[in-house]
């Protein structure tokens, strides 16, 4: 293949990808500090101001539910700082989804409704399946083959054949605004092409798993009492006691926990799994011995697996892709003007 037959592909998977690239990286740079962007977007929705002793998840769900009668509480989001809130996601039989924000301390209702009132909830629906299941899920999966694409071809592209690697990368001040555009759009793309194509990569393998995994139908449980719950949620706090919760799916019949497991790394968790009706702890399974693929790579995708420098350095990227989204589209559109201009004036002369 030689090297116009790259720039093609390279110049025409970007054209087709380059808004959905866009969707990613802004999502993608929202989601790697997703409680504190919550709670700085929306305060009064995400922030708890209450003072008086905590309330229980049971009594939680209670509040969520009754907020939004015929909706039914599937998951439960534990508040992840100081000032920050229990989120429940409900459905109900039509698969309509509204979600409810309540202050742990006194149990004040602070939002309920659809998903577009919760806007980081929002971004990482839209990063993830772009809110259509696995049809979104499908191009989310092109997309990331799209990335993968261009960090290869781009970077083969440019590859110098002779003459230092610092020459090829300098951007010249001295010459027409759209070649400095040109040069700027070259060096950062060559610069973060390894990181990008790590970035697709590990987005692949995130989104593989879930797509081949056969969805089962939903089940919603028989109303459980507030007790019932907390019970539920105690007995599974017995098999991992010094883990803080992270988040609880209600079922049919059962409770799955989850529990933060940072001595695995920061997005693992430990993971228990309670009958309501008839406490017991039908399954306890430590982070270290859970082979789901998301657990290893997930913090490698966001960061996390590298400490506080890690999710800098994605942010990064992903500024990185949004600056490439927007000038690659912008290079192609003068090159077809200045072609344009071209065909006239010599179609006059």
């Amino acid at each position: 293949m030689n090297r116009a037959h790259l720039f093609r592909i390279h110049k025409y998977v970007g054209l087709a990808m380059a808004a959905l690239l866009l969707v990613q990286a802004l999502t993608g740079a929202l989601l790697l500090y997703r409680g504190p962007a919550a709670r700085w977007i929306d305060p009064a929705g995400m922030v708890g101001h209450g003072r008086s002793a905590a309330i229980s998840a049971g009594s939680v769900v209670v509040r969520a539910e009754g907020a939004l009668p015929s909706f039914h509480v599937v998951r439960l989001f534990a508040p992840d700082a100081d000032q920050g809130v229990w989120l429940a996601e409900l459905d109900n039989d039509s698969g309509a989804v509204r979600f409810a924000s309540i202050d742990p301390a006194d149990g004040k209702l602070l939002r309920t409704g659809p998903l577009w009132r919760f806007p980081v909830e929002a971004a990482l629906q839209l990063h993830y399946r772009l809110m259509a299941g696995k049809a979104g899920m499908t191009i989310i999966l092109l997309n990331a083959l799209a990335l993968l694409t261009m960090a290869v071809t781009g970077l083969i592209y440019w590859w110098p054949r002779r003459g230092p690697v610092s020459r090829h990368l300098s951007i010249r001040s001295d010459m027409a605004a759209r070649l400095i555009l040109r040069q700027a759009h070259r060096t950062l793309g060559v610069v973060m092409s390894a990181l990008l194509g790590f970035m697709a990569v590990t987005g692949l393998l995130l989104i593989v798993p879930e797509l081949i995994e056969t969805t089962s139908p939903t089940l919603h449980r028989t109303t459980a009492s507030p007790a019932a719950i907390d019970r539920g949620l105690a007995l599974a706090q017995t098999a991992f006691p010094q883990s803080p919760l992270r988040d609880i799916r209600i079922g049919a019949d059962r409770l799955t926990v989850n529990f933060h497991a940072p001595e695995r790394n920061p997005r693992a968790v430990h993971r228990a799994v309670v009958a309501i009706d008839a406490p017991r702890i039908i399954d306890a399974t430590r982070a270290e011995n859970n082979r789901a693929l998301w657990m290893t790579v997930l913090p490698l995708h966001t960061g996390n697996r590298f400490g506080a420098t890690g999710p800098i350095v994605v942010m990064i990227a992903a500024l990185a892709l949004l600056a490439l989204s927007f000038t690659g589209p912008i290079m192609w559109w003068q090159a077809r003007s200045l072609r344009r201009r071209s065909i006239n004036n010599r179609q006059t002369a």
